[in-house]
């Protein structure tokens, strides 16, 4: 995910790698105007939906954004005010076996260079 501070533009990319760490396919997504935490969960959707179309069933979703991860590892069934938090998590619960987890961000600076072509599209 990247944001522009200044005007509030962000995009969404990602990385799919194996198992070995091997490139599978990079993505990309501009958003327009949202917020960082709508952003990142629009990369994890993104790869959520490729991954499902190209059979992929066991995954593991590394993002840097802790509040994402907090907000879709949460167990309770509360009322979610953003729509996409839902359907994502909706997907996470009922299409295979997913895991959310925090890397930190020096360890995810290659999941930003398709967003940064997003932005800059």
């Amino acid at each position: 995910m990247l944001y522009a501070r200044s005007s509030g533009i962000a995009s969404a990319g990602g990385v799919v790698r194996d198992r070995d760490g091997h490139w599978i396919l990079g993505f990309t997504h501009y958003l327009g105007r949202c917020s960082r935490f709508e952003a990142e969960l629009w990369g994890i959707f993104d790869g959520i939906l490729i991954l499902l179309n190209k059979g992929y069933k066991r995954v593991r979703i590394q993002t840097d954004n802790m509040e994402v991860v907090r907000a879709l590892n949460m167990e309770e069934n509360m009322e979610f005010g953003i729509t996409l938090l839902r359907r994502v998590k909706r997907v996470l619960c009922s299409e295979g076996q997913w895991e959310v987890m925090y890397v930190p961000r020096e360890y995810n600076l290659v999941a930003d260079k398709p967003a940064k072509i997003g932005l800059s599209w």
